[in-house]
């Protein structure tokens, strides 16, 4: 692997060092964000190098990959180095001594073609020969998100700003996507229903509520008979109710700031104001149709008119 220095007056670039390192095809390299360390990988292994009076020093030989190391990623805070490897694992490094601080030997179903920190340190995205890109908690490392795609993501980054990730895929399409901080509740079974109704226009049966019934079942319960009953504007209130921000395509729940106890209130109000309604529209149709027979009567014609 060459390093090279920016071009000077004459617009060439000069050849710095040569490190020769590794046996195999160099396969990711990157440089951590404040510039003093370099991280580089082929089959199997990483070599992580610190910069000492402008040279590159390899400091650590990281070793616990079984196959390919397609793609490494530095924290913001140069705390963490990530890479992504064709044994379908993330591991997770720590550069000052070169320890794996954890692994997750399962990320994909088939090998990890991508990783990324967003520049906030938040989260980090991953990409797949699965045909999936996920979103993970930087410093929980729990898995956020999966977005299921028809095509491979082979490379991604995210915005400088931490707000999307810019993907080239298979199909020879880029694509910009929203990169949320997505949290997992106990309203995702819900929204799931609700899916579940609208695009299957099925319906799930109940037992009745009784004294053991959970909050979450209850709600469940109303909130699916809210949507099978009322259609498309229903539904539409209660995506917008339970995610302030606007769902991505993919429908998924995203960021709630609701509990289900102000859930069954918002959607008995709901029913509430349907049956007020509903009750001034009879009221109103009796009238009209009391002040129909009215007029009806006053046409008809009285003996005297004959």
């Amino acid at each position: 692997m060459m390093i090279w220095s920016e071009p000077g007056e004459g617009g060439e670039w000069a050849r710095v060092q040569v490190l020769e390192d590794h046996t195999e095809t160099i396969l990711a390299v990157c440089f951590s964000p404040d510039g003093k360390q370099l991280a580089t990988a082929s089959y199997k292994l990483i070599k992580l190098y610190i910069f000492k009076e402008g040279n590159a020093i390899l400091a650590h030989t990281l070793e616990g990959h079984t196959d390919d190391v397609k793609s490494l990623s530095f924290s913001p805070d140069c705390k963490l180095l990530c890479s992504g490897s064709g044994d379908r694992s993330i591991k997770f490094w720590n550069p000052a001594d070169g320890s794996l601080v954890k692994s997750i030997d399962q990320a994909h179903t088939s090998w990890v073609s991508s990783v990324s920190y967003s520049p906030n340190g938040r989260v980090l995205v991953s990409a797949g020969g699965d045909r999936t890109m996920k979103i993970w908690d930087a410093e929980t490392f729990e898995l956020k998100h999966t977005f299921e795609q028809e095509y491979r993501t082979n490379q991604l980054t995210i915005t400088a700003d931490s707000n999307f990730i810019v993907s080239a895929n298979s199909d020879r399409m880029v694509r910009i996507t929203h990169c949320r901080e997505y949290h997992l509740t106990g309203l995702t079974p819900i929204l799931n229903l609700i899916l579940h109704i609208v695009y299957k226009w099925e319906f799930v049966s109940f037992l009745e509520p009784n004294e053991n019934t959970s909050t979450l079942e209850k709600v469940m319960r109303l909130l699916g008979e809210c949507v099978h009953d009322g259609g498309y504007n229903v539904t539409s209130e209660i995506l917008s109710f339970l995610s302030p921000a606007h769902l991505p395509v993919q429908i998924t729940p995203t960021r709630w700031t609701r509990d289900p106890e102000s859930l069954i209130m918002f959607m008995r109000a709901k029913n509430k104001r349907s049956q007020e309604e509903n009750a001034e529209k009879e009221a109103a149709m009796k009238t009209a149709m009391e002040g129909l027979r009215q007029r009806i009567a006053e046409l008809e014609p009285d003996e005297n008119d004959y």
